[in-house]
């Protein structure tokens, strides 16, 4: 298949690190193997190692690829093996002699595609991304991202204190100090103690941009501790710190529901999703829980769509792709689909996935057209 017919496009690993050998399609059986390696979010990395993981020889033809999902927190070192574009890395957290580095979080994930773009190198192929497209110069404008799945960002806390609710306005009238303690909210008497996602996290970009509005880690006060920083959809660095009584945090949704479901590893420890503006982003428990897309978790409240959404801190989930990169092809053809009429879709982009996308806590898109998915594909397409 040309590339006309099919760009490249993205694709992602997770949970466990993970090396997985997949047949690629619409590329002739040069025996050529090529390494695709994916860095970057967190939030992603588990829904992302099961859908490769589910993708074998009856979604392609024979001709191997090896695909390398490098974890935001690369505690076990992975080694991507050389192709004819870069030569093997090891990637690790933290990074010992002849290591790299493992990039943390949505940004630093693109960071490494474009490093990887500009050096002509093809080592990092894809970016998981739980943001959207940033400014040029930020990001490439070769770059290409390719929505799979729905999320949502809201808070939790295991405090008893906290209230069940709250309002937009207070949320924000926490973060910038203006409530300090529990009982300012409709909670019971108690201090609060902010939290925030690691830098270069894709969720506390999109947690500051569109629910907050302002970076909460530049302000503080005598009566408001300075945000403490945590690793994003987790609560275990506010249970060994002792903050359970005081911490709040902005929490993946879908994140929230794959751990409680146990599909994903469970770093909750005593975090509980609550409500704002009186709705929930979850419906169901235990198993059974999902996101509740009958409610507020639409693509109606995407601010990517609609700059005035009726309901905050809904999202898309990416996989980006750089469409001049050495290795954009055969990463494509996994991941991604040709956005014009009658288009290629790839198994993540041709609907048949969508019950492992759900299993993790995302919300499957549809097939419906517009100018982002001209192919009628259950993906969508966005530019910086």
């Amino acid at each position: 298949m040309s590339r006309h017919h099919f760009r490249r496009a993205g694709l992602g690993l997770a949970a466990a690190a993970s090396v997985a050998i997949l047949a690629s399609a619409c590329m002739p059986a040069d025996g050529v193997q090529q390494t695709i390696t994916v860095a970057g979010s967190d939030t992603t990395q588990d829904v992302m190692a099961a859908l490769t993981a589910d993708i074998g020889a009856s979604d392609f033809n024979a001709d191997p690829d090896t695909i390398v999902n490098v974890l935001s927190q690369q505690l076990a070192p992975i080694t991507a093996p050389a192709d004819d574009h870069c030569s093997s890395i090891t990637y690790a957290t933290p990074a010992g002699s002849g290591q790299t580095l493992a990039p943390n979080g949505s940004s630093a994930g693109r960071d490494a595609l474009k490093a990887s773009v500009q050096a002509g190198d093809g080592c990092i192929d894809v970016a998981r991304s739980s943001s959207g497209p940033r400014a040029i110069g930020s990001d490439l404008a070769s770059f290409r991202y390719f929505a799979f799945g729905l999320d949502a960002v809201g808070w939790t806390s295991a405090s008893t204190r906290a209230p069940a609710n709250l309002t937009l306005a207070q949320l924000r009238g926490i973060f910038d100090c203006t409530y300090t303690n529990w009982n300012q909210v409709g909670g019971t008497a108690g201090a609060i103690q902010r939290y925030y996602p690691q830098a270069g996290s894709g969720t506390r970009a999109f947690f500051q941009s569109d629910v907050l509005g302002f970076d909460p880690t530049t302000i503080s006060t005598g009566t408001c501790p300075a945000v403490k920083l945590t690793q994003e959809n987790s609560g275990q660095t506010i249970a060994t710190n002792g903050d359970q009584l005081t911490a709040i945090v902005g929490y993946s949704a879908a994140n929230f529901v794959a751990q409680t479901r146990g599909t994903a590893p469970d770093q909750r420890s005593g975090q509980t999703l609550r409500q704002l503006n009186g709705q929930s982003l979850t419906v169901g428990s235990g198993a059974s829980m999902t996101l509740n897309t009958a409610g507020p978790v639409t693509e109606a409240n995407v601010k990517l769509n609609n700059p005035t959404p009726a309901y905050p801190g809904i999202r898309y989930v990416f996989n980006v792709l750089d469409n001049t990169s050495a290795s954009f092809d055969a990463a494509n053809r996994f991941f991604g689909f040709v956005n014009a009429t009658d288009g290629g879709k790839s198994p993540l982009c041709n609907g048949s996935k969508e019950s492992i996308i759900a299993s993790y806590g995302f919300g499957p898109l549809d097939t419906t057209t517009s100018a982002r998915n001209l192919a009628g594909s259950n993906c969508r397409e966005f530019q910086p």
